[in-house]
C-alpha cells in the first residue's frame, strides 16, 4: 500500500511516498528530487535585541583572582589595601538566581578591585589582584 506524506523541515515542504510492503515491516520511503510548492510558512520570529555584552575577559596575571562564572557582582568584600587569607570570600556573583562566592586564592594584599556591585562579568574575566 502506498501512503503520501508532506513533511516540513527548516521551512521548506516535501512530498513523500511510503510503501508498507507487509504488516508490521519497516517502511521504505522514497523522497523526490525536488521539493513540493510551499504552503506559505509561518514567518520567522523576530531575533530579540542582544543584551549589552560584559567587558571581555582580561589576561590573567599572578595574584590576579577571575570570575569562575559569567554573571553579575552582587558584593565585592574588599577594597584596595585590605589583607585576606587563603579562602576568604572576595566576591560574590550571582548566575541563575544563585550566589556563588570567589575566594581569595591565596594570602595577601589587595592591589586594585576591577569590578563593582551590578556589574556584569564574564567567565575569566579579573575581578581583583591579591599581591
Amino acid at each position: 500500500m502506498l501512503r503520501q506524506f508532506k513533511i516540513t523541515v527548516d521551512g521548506k515542504a516535501y512530498q513523500v511516498s511510503v510503501e508498507e510492503t507487509t504488516a508490521g515491516a519497516a517502511p521504505v520511503a522514497s523522497v523526490p528530487v525536488a521539493p513540493a510548492p510551499a504552503a506559505s510558512a509561518p514567518a520567522p520570529a523576530p531575533t530579540p535585541a542582544a543584551a549589552p555584552a560584559a567587558a571581555a575577559p582580561a589576561a590573567t596575571g599572578a595574584g590576579d583572582v577571575a570570575s569562575p562564572l559569567a554573571g553579575t557582582v552582587v558584593e565585592v568584600h574588599v577594597k584596595a589595601g585590605d589583607s585576606v587569607s587563603a579562602g576568604q570570600t572576595v566576591v560574590t556573583l550571582e548566575a541563575m538566581k544563585m550566589n556563588t562566592p570567589v575566594s581569595a586564592p591565596s594570602a595577601g594584599t589587595v592591589q586594585s578591585v576591577a569590578v563593582q556591585a551590578g556589574n556584569a562579568v564574564a567567565e575569566g574575566q579579573v575581578l581583583l589582584s591579591i599581591g
